[in-house]
């Protein structure tokens, strides 16, 4: 589940908020359905701990958060990554192919080399036509995954002070 900006927008508003308290923070976040409401009800969760260690656990919950938020994107980078290699692979062994077939012929003309090198070209073109679009989703994920946790930060920063103020 990710976050909009409106969202995002409205609960840094709230808990800047100095006549907001803590069972006002648990009402909002029970109200919304964010990423940021598992990090605010953690807080909330251990406001009587001294500070240090409400620091300590907000930040193991953040950092559950964004490992939540990047899981599924080392799958697709390493997607990105090999797809033109699978294209690679599939060119040798077209040229292969196509090498055996002008062995086989001993008057082989350009037809029979055309044939193989055509044959060679798909397979590249197969792996540009995913390692593309899976690189333009990967650094678009990233970048939403990088704002999510910066945004992690923040609230987890307002919360500490608001709770102790």
């Amino acid at each position: 589940m990710m976050t909009n900006k409106e969202d995002t927008a409205s609960l840094f508003k709230f808990l800047a908020d100095d006549r907001k308290r803590a069972n006002d923070f648990e009402t909002f976040a029970t109200a919304r359905k964010t990423l940021h409401r598992r990090l605010i009800l953690a807080g909330l969760k251990h406001i009587e701990k001294p500070t240090e260690t409400l620091i300590v656990l907000i930040g193991e919950e953040a950092m559950c958060l964004r490992w939540e938020a990047e899981k599924r994107l080392a799958a697709l980078g390493t997607i990105a990554n090999i797809a033109p290699y699978v294209g690679l692979f599939g060119t040798v062994l077209g040229v292969m192919h196509a090498f055996h077939a002008i062995s086989l012929k001993a008057g082989a003309g350009p037809g029979v080399v055309a044939a193989g090198i055509s044959e060679a070209l798909i397979t590249p073109a197969a792996g540009l036509f995913v390692a593309i679009p899976a690189v333009v989703a990967y650094n678009f994920f990233l970048k939403r995954a990088r704002r999510i946790s910066m945004e992690f930060d923040r609230v987890s920063a307002l919360l500490v002070y608001r709770v102790r103020k």
